[in-house]
């Protein structure tokens, strides 16, 4: 979260009644209540329940007068198991009267993540609530309802990649059910003046523009989910193991693999056996509760062995607060039946570090790139090209293409307590005022979640004749979580925290401005803030190829 993020929460008023639409997180919980007059209000409508916001509805509702009449809370029925309240289960097409003619209606749309997700519709402003829908974790000073935060030149963007980010996180490893969710959000475009989510700006102007993105991403990821896929099967009992479960999915869909996730807690034996069997491979997630694996993962583990191929690539991962014995059983009893692994066991106490997601995430990608290793080599025989009679490899296109030539540098950044690094040679200088550069990164590359939009990074750019050091540590292939570094003498930036590589002819303390989809790579775009010669004699090194179809 580069940019901050928001939690909103929206009071909507009738003639007669007034409801409050979500809540914060309890760190909020004090200061959102003092802010609010909690006496007036009539409903509370909760479009997500997580265990954080909980605080919150107790805050407010400690907060009303003793002479208050009692509030009804409306939620889904996923939510209304988590509470013990005064509440009323939303079905969809239920309608809420405010008095007048104001009133509120509601659309259940559930995805594994967010089962209890539900919309709100205000037919009087227009105004659609869709909970985790739509949302961005990007802070502004326009997030308010009666504000809009897309004009005056912002909109898609501004905003744009960090929609786009949100939904790659959040909702492409959960494609299909995002897709059913926005069919039941299908009558509403037309009508609706404003979409407010749960976190990021309110949109307006944009809607429209938003709406027909989701949709294209939703269907692209469908459509790579019909062609080949990977699942992630998890149970989480305080919400950490299903952190490790997203991160593990947004790895997956970096290495251009489509992820099925599934909550084993809320499946049946035969969704499991149906999405193992459309799925070229998974990997399974529990929490250690009492010393034991979850049931339903217990289930699931065995229509997995039952039902999976041997030669699909798998994963094991969990949470743990005391022994950690889940993640051993599920590794011994796939062990046992004969599954290859394509990455070690991750294990996490409490809650995950990024340290931790950032492994997750690593993995993921080795879990990616092993299901597409198995399927190229089976298409060999239909994809092999053979070249003949030309010097210039695949094409003469691809070899005018790998002409072009760029200067050897190391990227070094820091995200938290991560730190990464790659070797990048498709660099270039973007602007003289201010100094900008651009840098291409390939999507699965493990760095390139530690560029977005207002990230810091260290561009290192290699010296002529002293550079193969540095290549071979970066070249070299490594482990998930793995230092980046190895022997490669770095110091560590004052100003940003990113390593500064002391073998470089220079180095350029950037902050990332703006990111562009190119296909395969992303286009980063960054302003240099600072920058030191570290040696004043030598020339740049570079880096020259004969085809443009690989580095």
């Amino acid at each position: 979260m580069q940019r901050g993020s928001t939690d909103n929460s929206y009071i909507v008023k009738g003639a007669d009644k007034t409801a409050l639409l979500d809540l914060p997180d309890k760190s909020f919980a004090s200061v959102f209540a003092g802010a609010i007059d909690c006496g007036a209000v009539d409903y509370i409508v909760l479009g997500h329940l997580s265990p954080k916001r909980v605080d919150a509805l107790a805050t407010v509702l400690d907060a009303r007068p003793a002479d208050a009449p009692a509030v009804e809370v409306w939620c889904s029925n996923p939510a209304a198991q988590g509470l013990r309240a005064r509440l009323r289960t939303i079905k969809t097409g239920e309608e809420l009267p405010l008095g007048g003619a104001r009133r509120l209606k509601f659309t259940t749309a559930p995805t594994p993540r967010w089962p209890d997700t539900v919309a709100t519709f205000d037919p009087q402003s227009g105004i659609l609530f869709t909970s985790k829908l739509f949302s961005a974790h990007v802070a502004t000073k326009t997030t308010g309802a009666d504000e809009d935060a897309t004009d005056v030149g912002l909109g898609f963007d501004e905003f744009g990649g960090d929609w786009r980010y949100f939904f790659d996180c959040m909702l492409a490893p959960m494609a299909r059910p995002a897709a059913r969710a926005l069919t039941t959000l299908a009558p509403y475009p037309a009508k609706m003046s404003a979409i407010a989510p749960l976190h990021g700006p309110v949109v307006r102007s944009a809607r429209n523009e938003l709406v027909r993105e989701y949709r294209e991403w939703v269907a692209a990821q469908v459509k790579s989910a019909d062609d080949f896929s990977v699942a992630v099967i998890y149970a989480s009992a305080y919400g950490n193991t299903s952190a490790m479960a997203q991160a593990i999915a947004r790895g997956i869909t970096k290495a251009g693999v489509a992820v099925e996730m599934l909550n084993c807690e809320l499946s049946t034996n035969e969704e499991i056996e149906a999405l193992i069997k459309k799925t070229d491979g998974f990997c399974i997630g529990a929490p250690t509760l009492g010393g034991h694996m979850p049931t339903p993962v217990s289930n699931a583990l065995g229509v997995i062995v039952k039902e999976s191929t041997r030669e699909f690539p798998a994963g094991v991962f969990g949470s743990f607060g005391w022994s950690g014995e889940a993640v051993d059983l599920m590794e011994a009893r796939l062990k046992d039946g004969g599954f290859d692994f394509a990455f070690s066991p991750i294990r996490c106490k409490f809650k995950p570090t990024q340290e931790t997601l950032q492994i997750c995430e690593e993995s993921g990608t080795d879990l990616a790139q092993s299901v597409k290793k198995i399927r190229r080599k089976k298409q060999s025989d239909k994809t092999k090209q053979v070249s003949a009679g030309s010097s210039f490899g695949q094409s003469d296109t691809a070899a005018a293409v790998g002409r072009i030539v760029g200067s050897l540098c190391a990227v070094t950044a820091k995200k938290d307590d991560a730190q990464s690094a790659m070797l990048a040679s498709w660099v270039s200088q973007a602007s003289f005022n201010p100094p900008a550069l651009t840098v291409a990164v390939a999507k699965e590359r493990a760095v390139e979640s530690f560029l977005l939009k207002g990230s810091n990074f260290n561009l290192n750019v290699l010296q002529a004749g002293n550079e193969k050091d540095t290549m071979k540590a970066l070249l070299k292939p490594f482990q998930p979580g793995e230092n980046r570094f190895g022997d490669m003498e770095v110091e560590i930036s004052e100003r940003n925290g990113c390593a500064i590589v002391t073998e470089a002819l220079s180095y350029l303390e950037c902050e990332v401005t703006e990111r562009m989809e190119c296909g395969d790579h992303w286009v980063v775009l960054a302003t240099v803030r600072e920058g030191k010669l570290l040696k004043e004699e030598g020339l740049t090194a570079i880096h020259h190829r004969k085809t443009g179809t690989s580095y």
